[in-house]
């Protein structure tokens, strides 16, 4: 199953940020990302992420859950969602 994640950057100081950094030099993303990217800005981001059980993305996501917060939903592709939207309409 596919889960895109989009996040926000919590105000941090630079203390802050280099605890952050910290963090995800030692802890890294989880086996499950497929695509990360951070606005320009830095002030968001969002991670693509393939898996079927959500255990190890969410143990992840605790290590950053200080300095950021999290949005993350589940999606089908599109041959995925469309016979059941046909099934519904029908």
């Amino acid at each position: 199953m596919i889960f895109i994640t989009t996040y926000r950057i919590k105000q941090l100081s630079k203390a802050e940020t280099k605890e952050l950094m910290g963090v995800f030099s030692e802890k890294g993303v989880p086996s499950t990302v497929k695509a990360h990217y951070i606005a320009a800005d830095g002030s968001q981001g969002v991670v693509i992420s393939e898996a079927d059980d959500l255990e190890e993305a969410y143990r992840n996501i605790l290590n950053y859950s200080e300095w950021i917060e999290y949005d993350t939903k589940p999606y089908l592709t599109i041959e995925q969602a469309v016979p059941h939207i046909a099934d519904y309409i029908s």
